[in-house]
């Protein structure tokens, strides 16, 4: 038993020699694995938001890495091999591109999430009358973030194409933008793309504005009357019965259409069958919505407020005087918060133009109307509508020129400011005899 015993210990001692062996060469004959880092993705957190068309070269920094070898793969499929990696998109959607390195015995991996929108979608529309007598209008672009003004994108995007004369006015629905000049046809693009859709060779009378009542309706605004507009067909219809001369903007709320008459006033209009409601107050500016539903328009030292309910107009008093355009007519200065009740309306002159002051007036509180809430540096006007709140970043846009005539109105300069502390946020300068009308939005 004793000699069994110590013919265990002998064994034991001669297994354990053969594993310190076996550790040894272990250690002496593999490599440390040492995994590659990727100490920047060339991408800050990897994200971004980028157009269709726009191109980002993806250009990771390593450490730790030994020959290194690279695999790009769009939304899965294998796309690259090279160190850095450009990304083109064709169509929007969302993209994760992933990237795995292989160095020596180790790999690493990392994943990139690229937001792509369509080519007019991250940003928002100017529209321009055009230099009137020497071309048409057209529509430039402000992309957020950037420091450019795309100019004339819709003869860009349909060559050939053009715009009518003293194009002032656009607005969006349904993904469509409609684009109303003084004389000759209406143009119905996609707004996301700019690609014309339809047009109307002529109306039936100059156009003024667009407003949208249902997918398959709309009104437009002339020179003299409304008419129906089929959405799907794009053809024009019946005339409103009611309402003659000069029209403005059409703002719908719940089941009223609120319409600036330069006539008769502010005409409401029965949203389902067009049939005259009630007639209001007349107005040199409008129409804008708050939050809260209030419809808003204003004329001399008055600034309307009208219950889209009781249909009862409400006055305050302005330490100024609202001018129009009905002279020369366009969409006129006032736009309104989306999220808070505060209308913005401008101080400028008696036909309608100039001025560099904006004031912004929160319901309840007069004394907000004592001071300017946003005044523009001295060597810029505003021109056209002047200014839009973009709900989209609650900002305020601003359209200004250099003060005078002639090569003046040359000197463009686009403004943004914050809808809340009014600090700006960009100021743009372009050169071009665009004579800008209305910004407008695309809502995201």
């Amino acid at each position: 038993m004793r000699r069994f015993t110590l013919r265990l210990q002998q064994l034991f001692l001669l297994a354990a020699a053969v594993m310190l062996t076996f550790s040894a060469c272990t250690k002496e004959n593999v490599a440390a694995i040492v995994v590659p880092v990727i100490s920047s993705p060339g991408l800050k957190d990897g994200k971004d938001t980028i157009a269709v068309g726009d191109t980002r070269v993806l250009r990771p920094q390593l450490t730790d890495a030994s020959n290194p070898t690279f695999l790009w793969l769009v939304n899965g499929a294998p796309s690259g091999s090279d160190s850095t990696f450009t990304f083109t998109p064709t169509t929007s959607g969302d993209y994760t591109i992933s990237l795995k390195i292989s160095s020596g015995n180790s790999f690493t991996s990392f994943f990139y999430r690229i937001k792509v929108t369509d080519k007019y979608d991250n940003g928002f529309f100017i529209v321009n009358e055009g230099w009137f007598g020497h071309g048409p209008g057209d529509v430039n672009f402000y992309r957020y973030g950037d420091d450019t003004v795309y100019q004339n994108i819709f003869q860009r995007e349909n060559p050939g194409k053009t715009l009518g004369t003293t194009t002032e006015f656009g607005a969006i629905y349904n993904n469509r933008i409609y684009l109303l000049s003084k004389q000759g046809p209406m143009v119905i693009a996609d707004a996301h793309n700019m690609k014309e859709i339809g047009r109307i060779a002529q109306l039936p009378a100059d156009g003024r504005a667009f407003c949208g009542i249902n997918p398959n309706l709309g009104l437009i605004s002339t020179v003299n009357g409304i008419y129906q507009l089929n959405l799907q067909t794009l053809t024009v219809g019946a005339k409103i019965a009611g309402i003659d001369g000069q029209v403005g903007t059409m703002l719908k709320e719940g089941n009223y259409v609120f319409v600036m008459s330069q006539n008769n006033g502010i005409v409401v209009l029965n949203a389902s069958d067009f049939s005259i409601v009630s007639t209001l107050v007349k107005a040199d500016i409008g129409l804008a919505r708050t939050p809260d539903g209030t419809i808003w328009a204003g004329a001399g030292q008055q600034l309307f407020a009208i219950n889209p309910a009781t249909l009862t107009v409400t006055n305050i008093n302005v330490p100024f005087t609202l001018n129009g355009a009905w002279g020369a007519w366009n969409a006129t200065m006032i736009s309104a918060s989306s999220i808070e009740n505060a209308v913005f309306i401008a101080k400028i002159n008696a036909w309608g133009a100039g001025g560099r002051e904006i004031y912004k007036y929160q319901t309840g509180n007069p004394s907000s109307l004592q001071t300017p809430f946003v005044t523009l540096p001295a060597n810029r006007e505003l021109i056209g509508a002047g200014f839009r709140y973009n709900p989209n970043n609650n900002t305020l846009v601003a359209t200004a020129v250099e003060p005078g005539y002639g090569d003046h109105y040359k000197q463009n300069t686009l403004f943004i400011y914050d809808a809340t502390s009014a600090a700006t946020i960009k100021s743009i300068p372009y050169e071009g005899f665009f004579f800008p009308a209305i910004p407008v939005f695309n809502k995201q």
